[in-house]
């Protein structure tokens, strides 16, 4: 499964939020999103696809769109 496709599917079961319909520029604040949510979508990122984000860049990141950008995948909404 693409890490898309796995963020879509943890955002849709655990935070009822539709990846396609996020505002690139929304912050994680503004989707209802608390660092808890932002790290365990980070953690088990890394855990599946065995990547490892140095911890100031995550923490560095303010928007959605940024997050995505960490995780090598694209905000935009698919076409």
């Amino acid at each position: 499964m693409p890490i898309r496709d796995y963020i879509a599917e943890f955002l849709r079961t655990h935070c009822d939020l539709e990846f396609d319909t996020i505002a690139p520029q929304a912050t994680p604040a503004e989707l209802g999103l608390d660092s808890l949510t932002v790290l365990s979508i980070i953690v088990l990122v890394e855990k599946k696809y065995g990547i490892e984000l140095p911890d100031r860049q995550v923490a560095g990141a303010r928007t959605f769109a940024e997050l995505m950008e960490l995780l090598g995948v694209s905000a935009a909404p698919a076409s």
